[in-house]
């Protein structure tokens, strides 16, 4: 097959990207000089590009380290858009022409802009969170599926990752009744933390921390925090809220599909995003109306909160550092149950809760 030249970034790659030889054979990519196999099935396309196109081929080496390879010259792309093996054409067809047409989209929006300079900037000024919102709304699901799986890969890196069994399982399984009929196909992985700690990334992927579960006093609780997460996701504050606080260049490259600028800072935003005042009580609001819709008895989620209202004054788990005021909320979500009452609610129940439970490792603290 052709050769093609490109920048490899990490592993073996230095940081600013070592010039490299690469072809594909049988199934595989074949890097030179370091000498690198990967297996087709490894790889997630990504494009992007501003001031021209770029396309990267991305993947985790046996360590989970993440490693980038970037064709140079749009000959280089070509030769990869031809001679790619069957199994990655499905990727790279689909990313490059949505690209191009994000790409025409968001030029239109940046050019009425330029033209716009002044209003524009008092309208950031002012309004800059509503920007923002509608920026990130060009956003198609499929770049912020691979946000969301960049950021994942920066947290399986640092291990603990569970994405099958038991615990898993019954995540799963009561997370599924709160996203029937979403546009997203929701991920549910537990990681092995003893921090009481949950949290989404873009795309729908939703982390529970084995702290958080050992806290959770029966599935109606896990399944509250659940759906506040879920809303999350389903509201885009993931997506905004991280892109945004990448800032204003970030946010422009990744709607037109460009994630390759912020891969790098993904390992400091997963767990630990900080959403406003709004965002949480939409999620807390949002949250308890898919309880009601799943038939779920909302009593959980309050209980929940009140539980982890009870160490305000103290030391707070993890999970209120994003979720501040937890007591004001509490009383909050007291008032929406009594407002939106759900006779056809009822205790959720999993008959897997005591397994899962008995599953979960030992703390270490």
């Amino acid at each position: 097959m052709t050769p093609f030249q490109a920048l490899l970034t990490g592993p073996d790659g230095d940081s600013a990207g070592t010039a490299v030889s690469a072809r594909f054979f049988d199934g595989q990519l074949l890097v030179d000089a370091p000498r690198t196999t990967v297996d087709i099935a490894q790889l997630v396309v990504s494009v992007g590009g501003v001031d021209g196109p770029e396309l990267f081929l991305n993947w985790l080496d046996a360590q989970g380290r993440q490693a980038s390879l970037k064709p140079l010259t749009a000959d280089d792309i070509a030769i990869v858009l031809n001679e790619a093996p069957a199994a990655l054409q499905p990727q790279l067809q689909r990313l490059w022409r949505e690209r191009q047409r994000n790409r025409r989209q968001v030029s239109g929006w940046l050019a009425g802009l330029t033209g716009a300079a002044v209003v524009a900037t008092a309208l950031l000024w002012w309004q800059g969170g509503n920007a923002i919102s509608a920026l990130a709304g060009l956003i198609p699901l499929s770049t912020e599926k691979q946000l969301g799986e960049l950021a994942l890969s920066q947290v399986r890196a640092q291990g603990g990752i569970a994405e099958n069994g038991a615990t898993q399982q019954t995540v799963r399984d009561i997370g599924q009744r709160l996203t029937a009929g979403s546009r997203y196909q929701y991920r549910w992985l537990v990681k092995n933390d003893d921090t009481v700690n949950a949290f989404a990334m873009p795309g729908g992927i939703i982390v529970v921390h084995t702290g958080l579960l050992r806290q959770a006093g029966d599935p109606g609780e896990l399944a509250g925090v659940l759906a506040h997460e879920v809303q999350h996701v389903e509201q885009r504050h993931s997506l905004r809220q991280m892109i945004s606080s990448l800032g204003w260049g970030a946010l422009v490259g990744v709607t037109i599909g460009d994630i390759s600028a912020v891969a790098a800072m993904l390992a400091h935003q997963a767990g630990t995003l900080y959403f406003s005042r709004d965002m949480e009580d939409e999620a807390d609001r949002l949250g308890l109306l898919a309880l009601q819709r799943a038939r779920i008895h909302p009593d959980g989620m309050l209980s929940f909160f009140q539980k982890l209202g009870k160490t305000d004054g103290a030391t707070p788990p993890d999970w209120l550092s994003s979720h501040p005021q937890t007591t004001a909320r509490a009383q909050q979500i007291r008032s929406l149950i009594a407002a939106t009452p759900c006779p056809a609610c009822q205790p959720i129940h999993s008959s897997g809760w005591q397994q899962m439970k008995a599953a979960l490792p030992a703390s270490t603290k």
